[in-house]
């Protein structure tokens, strides 16, 4: 999202354009003035110098460290690019929010477009969430915890939050020395799980961290329902055991009786 920054001066003009900067697909700081686009050419102990990003356009800026505008030629060769603007920004809004979100990037762009107030020349050039996907998923996982190799991790507080900021992790514990149990489930979930008759496990051997990912279903209207995803350290029977005693505690808080009556 381009940020303005208020003006010093201006040598060339008796009154000064606003600035702002947006990044580049590359991260490197742009600057927009007047509906054109500068790149920064070289930066001294006081000054920055910005050029066109048309190479054959000799308009050049000159600012302060701060950004502020210290000196302005505005003689372009070339059409302004109000358009081509309005996509970096869109680009740089959408690109944000899937860096600071777990929202899914398709509905973060639809939302965006949504929000947009685009002319239709905008629109027509603007890429489609397909065509942008790689670069924003590049930028999402740059920010995404690396994966660890030991089950002693801390888990990012986006990953313990449903969308609506709910409760997600409801047991995260140590059973014994490095032997850690954690299960997740909406609040939704649970109230389904803790109150049917018919529940079943089902699980995946030979995970990297963990020994399996065990999830629990609940049977309701004839169809199976995911409710309880866990990260289970073995296939011991006590495990199973403390697994169920923490989902009981957790449905005495809730105020539900789980007692399934085929499992």
């Amino acid at each position: 999202m381009a940020t303005a920054v208020a003006s010093s001066e201006d040598e060339t003009q008796s009154k000064s354009p606003t600035i702002s900067f947006i990044k580049s697909q590359k991260g490197k700081q742009l600057l927009i003035a007047i509906e054109y686009i500068f790149k920064l050419n070289k930066t001294t102990t006081t000054t920055k110098y910005w050029k066109c990003v048309v190479n054959s356009c000799s308009a050049k800026i000159h600012t302060d460290l701060n950004g502020h505008l210290v000196k302005i030629n505005d003689d372009h060769s070339h059409p302004s690019e109000k358009e081509t603007i309005e996509v970096r920004e869109f680009r740089e809004k959408v690109k944000q929010r899937a860096i600071n979100e777990t929202t899914p990037i398709p509905r973060i762009y639809d939302e965006e477009c949504a929000k947009a107030k685009l002319s239709d020349t905008t629109t027509a050039i603007l890429p489609s969430e397909c065509e942008i996907n790689t670069a924003i998923n590049k930028a999402r996982r740059a920010m995404t915890p690396k994966i660890p190799t030991t089950q002693l991790f801390d888990i990012p507080e986006p990953f313990t939050k449903t969308l609506h900021d709910d409760d997600f992790l409801i047991v995260d514990k140590m059973i014994t020395r490095r032997q850690r149990i954690i299960l997740f489930a909406s609040r939704e979930q649970l109230k389904m799980l803790l109150g049917a008759d018919t529940i079943y496990g089902w699980n995946l051997f030979n995970l990297s961290m963990f020994d399996q990912v065990y999830t629990i279903h609940a049977i309701k209207y004839d169809q199976s329902f995911p409710c309880v995803l866990g990260l289970l350290p073995n296939r011991l029977k006590t495990t199973y055991h403390f697994m169920f005693q923490e989902l009981k505690s957790i449905a005495i808080q809730m105020q539900l009786n789980f007692t399934p009556k085929s499992i």
